[in-house]
């Protein structure tokens, strides 16, 4: 339940900045983590969305909030590597997170994020839109009614 999904909610947390901060940032980073995932679990009941195994919760609040992380404690000296394809950092501390002085590190995070969220809401927009065009998103009134658990295997899951 609820202490699993928050353990796996930091782990999530943390992939995204698990070689660009210290051990510290890394462990704070996901404890925030299990707190992202207990407000967005209880926002997705509060909203009436149907997400039974909380995956919304778990990787997406959770991996948004780490993606957001490394623009906040992304240390230098693990991020000083790549801006110039060399062994040296060119552009000074605007790449380095937040806390260490950074600011641009966090910008670039931030738009990466809105970026992926227009590219996945924008292309699940399409896929539902053409699957509820061809009657394909639904299962007719009578099975829903009657169960997918009998429809599809022959039994309810629940003894009544």
């Amino acid at each position: 339940g609820m202490v699993c999904n928050g353990i796996l909610g930091g782990l999530v947390s943390i992939t995204a900045g698990c070689a660009s901060m210290h051990v510290w940032a890394a462990f704070l980073t996901g404890f925030i983590g299990a707190f992202v995932y207990y407000g967005a679990s209880k926002t997705m009941l509060k909203l009436k969305i149907d997400d039974p195994l909380d995956a919304f919760a778990v990787h997406g609040a959770c991996g948004f909030w780490g993606v957001l992380a490394v623009g906040w404690f992304g240390h230098y000296d693990y991020l000083s590597f790549g801006w110039d394809g060399k062994n040296g950092d060119v552009a000074g501390k605007a790449h380095y997170g937040i806390i260490y002085g950074g600011g641009m590190l966090f910008s670039a995070q931030l738009v990466a994020l809105i970026i992926e969220v227009a590219w996945v809401g924008g292309l699940t927009a399409l896929l539902f839109f053409a699957l509820k065009k061809t009657g394909l998103l639904r299962v007719s009134r009578e099975i829903e009614e009657v169960g997918m658990d009998s429809s599809k295997h022959g039994g309810s899951a629940y003894h009544n």
